[in-house]
């Protein structure tokens, strides 16, 4: 099937920024609890963070000092916390559908404001891209079909830029997951391209065929001793 997809990459100016905890704690979550903040469910697993690890730089793009603390209002408290003084905070992401349109993403970081926190958009980009996946819940079944307790099958994704083709990743492992985690089951993908080679190696000759840099292997755990629903 064919999935629609936008991309986004952000960057956010802060003349000062607080160690807040939505922007800081759970960092792959980051743009979601933004756009997203009270949505659960679909929609909310719609967002896929591409960037894992947030790291906040100056004008120069060397990585932001600690300026000082001040006090800070998070969640109706008065706290002191840590600050970076003009920082700039990158973010990029996927939208898989969660029913936001892209001058509505755009809008969304034109309020320019985190919590108690502004800061300035910098820059806003957006791809749309259609990339040719398998259906989600298909092959969720196949796999559990196939499961005895376990099975290991490889997928061929399209031919995409790192971060597009890692986002399309994420987002076929979280939908998977989230059908496993209801039937008690364990789901865990491998992506060719970050295996070692004998490993690379030992699941070609499992499923007897080469692998390619888009291919990835997903295996299905059924839990021994629980009923399976």
């Amino acid at each position: 099937m064919v999935i629609e997809a936008d991309f986004y990459s952000v960057r956010l100016r802060f003349k000062r920024l607080f160690a807040d905890p939505s922007i800081f704690e759970d960092q792959r979550n980051t743009a979601r609890r933004y756009l997203l903040p009270k949505t659960i469910g679909d929609k909310s697993i719609s967002i896929y963070q591409i960037t894992s690890d947030i790291s906040p730089t100056d004008d120069s793009g060397k990585s932001s000092e600690i300026a000082g603390t001040a006090r800070y209002v998070h969640r109706g408290r008065v706290v002191r916390s840590e600050y970076f003084e003009n920082a700039n905070v990158t973010l990029e992401y996927a939208d898989f559908g969660s029913g936001i349109s892209p001058s509505d993403h755009q809008k969304l970081w034109k309020k320019q404001r985190w919590g108690r926190m502004s800061f300035n958009l910098e820059e806003f980009r957006h791809e749309h891209l259609r990339i040719e996946m398998p259906d989600t819940s298909e092959l969720y079944e196949m796999l559990r079909a196939r499961a005895d307790p376990t099975t290991l099958v490889d997928v061929e994704l399209p031919e995409l830029p790192d971060n597009f083709f890692r986002s399309a990743v994420g987002y076929l492992e979280t939908r998977l997951k989230q059908f496993a985690e209801a039937k008690h089951e364990t789901i865990e993908i491998y992506v060719a391209r970050d295996l070692l080679p004998e490993e690379k190696e030992a699941l070609e000759k499992r499923l007897t065929r080469p692998s390619t840099q888009s291919t990835i292997y997903i295996m299905l755990s059924k839990v021994e001793g629980l009923p399976q629903l």
